[in-house]
């Protein structure tokens, strides 16, 4: 499609023949990325009248651009910009500068604290650690699809205008339903608030929690992806208790409640991310009775309870909470696919009134269209079949890695078949060297995170999460295979 609607004016050197000072802005235009390669030109015409001059001087001014190599005749069908433009090399009329093709790098203003610039992950064919994330092929797509139009159909014009601050009333109803069935946990609807995410709405609690900064308690082993937040938020200082095999050491706990103060303890109760544990009944009993003690907010992340495999589902904290302490956080994303960034938080109807007020005021509400869908497809049944159908390729799946994980690397690595989530936590075994076997499969294109990852208060530690949710059965073989060549 030709580029008609293109704002284009003429560079400050007001010396040589206009022609040359075109082709010079032309090229100028091309070499910021206004006009890429293999886009239209604008017309001759269209240059000629918005610069005020005759149309044979655009003429010469593309002829000149030829010439040069920045666009390119097409017979018929007009000029276009050049696959491959030219290099800064002087031209006849002249070089074109650092500055006027570059912008800065750099603010021109300062920062509070220096800032760690964004990078791009390591390549590799299998990253295990991802494959921890439900697989999106197994998403109801044409579900989504339909809901989606079917959203925008019937409610367009009420559904692009802002919302509630609560979120979608249709989706917090299906959300309600879903914990009470599925959970055992009894909520109304007006306790849940929907969010972009879960990150979003570790942000949104810290600035109800936080306004001037506080202390925050997270487990480790623990997700790295919450203490990154968390760090993010001005004035929050991090404490760390450790995993073991019955979740969240609530004596370690104890005793730093007994010498710091803290306001709020983010834990994953069950399965414990990333080491899939269970947080024990006697600690679960210990860890409220200290809520109550000493007066601090527990935020419960349960991203992967839904995938449950074995033994007796167990409740979320939230379930049994009488004293108002527990904050529960859930993700629709951890259900049907990442990139989907739908969160949600249930607690005291006064915590969460007061949340809403937040997430009105900064303008974080969601997409209410992808709400709404999202809502319809709760109440046609479409999210609970899904669940089903999911759970059963994931059991699948994870039966397939521990088969694999006790053939091949049973000698090395100390792992047990996790009940619920979508990974196995592994550790290596006494005189293997895990660092070296890593470096090893990342030769051959199978990443997996060192402990260090993981273990939030710096302590060096022999293991990694080996994911499974979006590998299917011929993706594990080619990653077993290659880590078989490891040993």
């Amino acid at each position: 499609m030709r580029t008609n609607d293109f704002h284009f004016e003429l560079g400050p050197d007001s010396n040589g023949p206009m022609q040359l000072r075109i082709a010079r802005s032309v090229a100028l235009a091309i070499r910021q990325g206004r006009l890429r390669p293999g886009d239209a030109m604008p017309s001759i015409r269209m240059l000629a009248d918005q610069l005020g001059v005759h149309r044979n001087t655009v003429a010469l001014a593309f002829q000149e651009l030829e010439a040069e190599g920045w666009v390119e005749g097409r017979r018929g069908s007009g000029t276009y910009v050049a696959q491959h433009i030219p290099d800064l090399t002087p031209l006849v009329w002249g070089p074109l500068s650092d500055q006027e093709t570059t912008s800065s790098d750099r603010p021109g203003f300062d920062l509070p604290t220096p800032g760690s610039l964004l990078t791009p992950g390591i390549a590799a064919e299998f990253d295990l650690d991802q494959a921890a994330r439900p697989d999106v092929r197994l998403a109801p797509v044409d579900d989504m699809a339909k809901a989606y139009q079917r959203a925008l159909r019937l409610h367009g014009s009420e559904l692009l205008e802002s919302g509630e601050p609560k979120g979608n009333p249709l989706l917090r109803e299906g959300l309600a339903l879903m914990l009470a069935r599925r959970r055992g946990f009894v909520v109304d609807p007006e306790q849940i608030l929907i969010t972009r995410g879960s990150r979003p709405a570790l942000s949104l609690l810290a600035f109800a929690l936080f306004p001037k900064g506080g202390a925050v308690v997270v487990e480790t082993p623990g997700n790295p992806g919450v203490s990154s937040a968390l760090l993010q938020l001005r004035g929050i200082e991090l404490s760390t208790v450790p995993v073991d095999g019955e979740g969240l050491q609530t004596e370690a706990l104890a005793s730093l409640a007994e010498t710091n103060t803290f306001r709020l303890l983010h834990l994953t109760p069950y399965p414990q991310n990333p080491t899939g544990v269970a947080l024990s009944a006697a600690r679960r009993t210990h860890l409220m009775e200290l809520a109550e003690t000493h007066r601090f907010a527990i935020l419960e992340e349960d991203s992967d309870s839904e995938w449950h495999f074995d033994g007796p589902r167990i409740v979320p904290l939230a379930a049994a909470d009488r004293g108002g302490h527990v904050i529960y956080l859930g993700s629709l994303s951890r259900i049907l696919a990442p990139g989907m960034r739908l969160g949600f938080l249930v607690g005291p109807r006064n915590l969460v009134d007061r949340l809403a007020r937040i997430h009105q005021k900064m303008e974080w509400q969601g997409d209410r269209v992808l709400e709404w869908s999202m809502g319809d497809l709760f109440r046609d049944g479409v999210i609970d079949r899904h669940i089903l159908r999911a759970r059963r390729i994931y059991q699948e799946r994870r039966d397939l890695m521990a088969t694999y994980l006790q053939e091949i690397l049973g000698d090395v690595l100390e792992v047990a078949k996790p009940s619920a989530g979508l990974s196995f936590w592994a550790r290596g075994r006494s005189g293997f060297d895990f660092d070296g076997w890593l470096l090893r499969a990342r030769s051959l294109g199978v990443r997996m995170q060192p402990g260090s990852y993981f273990s939030l208060d710096g302590a060096s530690l022999a293991a990694t999460r080996l994911g499974f949710g979006s590998l299917d059965q011929s993706e594990m073989e080619m990653v077993f295979e290659r880590l078989r060549k490891t040993l």
